[in-house]
């Protein structure tokens, strides 16, 4: 009998443990498989002076992968594939995204936590660059995260990894990340002197946009140029050049800080660089605007416009803009006046579908990431407190209760397993849900964009719908959740006159041209007819207007019924999906 209980003492306490070991941390590489993909990662960068040569030296690690089932090794062959590809392009192309889809594919199958690690920080760094930052928030989050529970000998590729985070975290204004990643990147033994010089430069630069010490951001600058005088990195020099310049502006000493930039311009213009060129000439009409000399500033904004020329750089075009009011105002020139204010609106209205507003982008991700890092470090605690309960209670049990406490323990570890998923589901739909308002506050200068957020919108309500029939134990309260975060998705009364009035801003003729072609519809039929001609099927119009597809077909049978003749005509005229 005593073995017997023994036995179940053990059952109880070995599976509970491993399991809760598995969901805390996924295995990691070997020293000597991180130092193989690290040696890969860092070698590619000397063959990407084209895509042939990168491809020749990627090929025989792409077989090795494929014959060895290796999935860390293919992810990490798409993601340098992306990479180039996003450079040697000049931005996002369809074989960045591809790659990086694949990558992402392969990073579920893989087993490596560190791995994994590195390919959501490399998409999420991607997006970023691609100014999606909102969609690359929780990638970077999830890579940060994963950071704390990986040993430091066993993160892929370090430096390049922190400086990515203190890149991003940078940019939205979490300067005290952005500092503390980049800090731990140029700390890093095996960095190369370039890499550090473009680091303690950015270091630097966030320093002064946190407003700290400019003394700590003058020696990060000062030790960036020594490095990059001693790498022969011009580039580099005249960068941290533009840079400095920001602490004497700030001091008003607006003579050195010309001074810095007359450098920095004339080695840009040497090298041909016209995107640091642009910035330095940015800097240097901010620069003659404070010191009041304004007809220099007019041939200034003609020469930094004559190198957009082409170019995408709608932030940098904006701001040109914004000087060119000023100056029309100044002058009294209500002509140039009027031409400024109606290209900053139309610039404008381009930047919202980037980000939207930077200010506002950066309190909403950095509530986000709060809101995020807050709800991961109360489930854990809830997991170590648990464990520890667990643990006690079965010491103090003994022998007498392990059977009854195995059978309760399993139990409740499974229902709280199934809360915990259903909570965690429950936060990420409605995450989405405000992705998706996001999306649609954005798209009401778009149709296009409002399709697309209606396509997501079905995907959500059809995943709301399975829980909602799957969950038919959970408590009244949940289900009531449940069925007001469906509701929220439906399209209301008032959500169908912001459609028509984008349908009639868009596309002015449209629904009279429904009207006119039927005029015995409903407002009912309208929606249907609407929805259906802008490519959703019956069971996505059920879906949106809270109806079943019996529903639909039957009113739609109905209308053909009533038309008679007309029947054939509205069909043709649903299949036919150009907004005419």
């Amino acid at each position: 009998m005593l073995r017997f209980f023994l036995i179940l003492f053990f059952a109880a306490i070995i599976p509970n443990s491993a399991v809760f070991g598995m969901d805390i941390m996924d295995s990691n590489s070997s020293a000597e498989e991180k130092k193989f993909y690290e040696t890969i990662i860092r070698e590619s960068q000397k063959h990407r002076t084209s895509s042939a040569a990168l491809s020749r030296y990627l090929t025989p690690y792409f077989n090795q992968a494929i014959r060895k089932n290796d999935n860390a090794l293919l992810a990490i062959y798409y993601c340098v594939l992306a990479d180039h590809s996003f450079d040697n392009e000049g931005g996002r192309n369809s074989f960045s995204d591809k790659y990086y889809l694949k990558a992402l594919d392969l990073e579920k199958e893989c087993n490596y936590q560190n791995v994994k690690a590195w390919v959501k920080v490399m998409y999420g760094f991607y997006l970023y660059r691609c100014l999606k930052a909102s969609e690359a928030l929780p990638l970077l989050l999830e890579g940060e995260k994963s950071l704390e529970d990986i040993p430091g000998e066993l993160v892929l590729d370090l430096t390049q990894t922190y400086k990515k985070l203190g890149y991003f975290f940078g940019t939205l204004g979490d300067y005290r990340s952005g500092i503390k990643y980049l800090e731990l990147g140029q700390q890093q033994a095996d960095i190369s002197p370039q890499l550090k010089a473009e680091i303690l430069d950015n270091l630097g630069l966030l320093i002064l946009k946190s407003g700290g010490d400019t003394v700590q951001a003058m020696k990060n600058f000062d030790l960036a140029l020594h490095l990059a005088l001693s790498e022969k990195d011009s580039l580099r020099y005249a960068k941290v050049l533009g840079n400095q310049t920001r602490i004497y502006e700030g001091r008003k000493d607006y003579k050195k800080a010309l001074s810095l930039l007359d450098k920095d311009l004339e080695i840009s213009k040497s090298l041909g660089n016209d995107k640091n060129t642009i910035f330095a000439l940015m800097t240097r009409i901010r620069l003659r605007i404070a010191m009041g000399a304004n007809q220099e500033v007019r041939q200034l904004i003609n020469e930094t416009e004559h190198l957009l020329e082409g170019a995408d750089d709608k932030k940098t075009i904006l701001e040109l803009e914004g000087h060119k009011l000023n100056l029309a105002i100044q002058n009294h020139d209500l002509k140039q006046e009027l031409n400024a204010r109606r290209r900053i609106e139309q610039l404008q209205d381009s930047l919202r579908f980037l980000d939207g507003d930077p200010v506002l982008s950066q309190l909403k991700f950095m509530a986000d990431k709060q809101k995020y890092a807050d709800k991961l470090s109360l489930a854990q605690a809830l997991i170590k407190k648990k464990r520890a309960e667990t643990r006690l209670w079965v010491i103090l049990s003994l022998f007498l209760l392990v059977l009854f406490f195995f059978i309760y323990n399993a139990f409740r570890y499974r229902s709280r397993k199934r809360m915990q998923a259903y909570e965690y589901q429950l936060l990420n739909l409605k995450y989405t849900k405000a992705e998706l308002d996001k999306e649609l506050m954005s798209s009401k200068s778009q149709l296009e964009e409002y399709m697309v957020y209606l396509k997501r919108n079905n995907e959500q309500i059809n995943l709301l719908s399975s829980m909602l029939d799957e969950m038919e134990e959970t408590s009244a309260k949940d289900r009531d959740e449940l069925k007001t975060l469906l509701q929220s998705h439906l399209i209301t009364d008032e959500k169908w006159q912001e459609f028509k009035f984008l349908l009639t801003k868009e596309f002015p003729n449209l629904l009279h041209d429904i009207q006119g072609k039927f005029p015995d519809i409903t407002e009912s039929n309208l929606r249907v007819i609407v929805l259906m001609k802008m490519g959703l099927n019956n069971r996505e119009v059920a879906n949106v207007l809270g109806v079943t597809p019996d529903a639909i077909k039957k009113s739609m049978q109905r209308l053909k019924k009533k038309l008679g003749g007309q029947a054939g005509i509205l069909m043709e005229y649903i299949s036919d999906k150009e907004l005419v």
